[in-house]
């Protein structure tokens, strides 16, 4: 009858490590840098702060224009109400991009372009961002 090796500290530390690197590499979101940049679209839908409500009142713009329910669509759509356009969308920091929106959506109202849903009312371009997320949310789960 044999005994079984004792593992030693070397070797121990080696499989950890190993071990960990490898967690570490599948769990991408750990590294961003790794990620692929988000798509306009993602990009546009990430800018609403209540993700869910988004979602929910997107989906209800889609079967309101079902013309309208299609990334691409609703990206132009939106990027034709920034200045500067697609440039803009894709130079422009969060932050600024995020200024240029609710100034889209104050142009909305004042030019009543507004749309109603679930008694809520919203700017168009609002409405749009929200059928984007409410897309964005059906192609994460399908």
């Amino acid at each position: 009858m044999t005994l079984p090796r004792k593992m030693g500290r070397r070797t121990f530390l080696l499989g950890a490590t190993s071990l960990g690197v490898s967690f570490a590499w599948r769990s991408v979101g750990f590294w961003p840098f790794l990620q692929p940049p988000a798509s306009r679209a993602e990009r546009l839908a990430g800018l609403l702060k209540h993700q869910e409500g988004a979602r929910l009142l997107g989906g209800e713009y889609l079967r309101t224009v079902p013309a309208e329910a299609s990334t691409s669509v609703l990206t132009a759509r939106v990027v034709d109400r920034l200045p500067g356009g697609l440039r803009t969308l894709d130079t422009a920091e969060d932050e600024r991009l995020h200024e240029l929106v609710l100034r889209a959506n104050t142009e909305d109202f004042r030019g009543l372009r507004t749309v109603e849903l679930r008694g809520w009312v919203l700017a168009q371009t609002e409405a749009r961002l929200c059928a984007l997320a409410s897309l964005r949310e059906r192609s994460t789960t399908a």
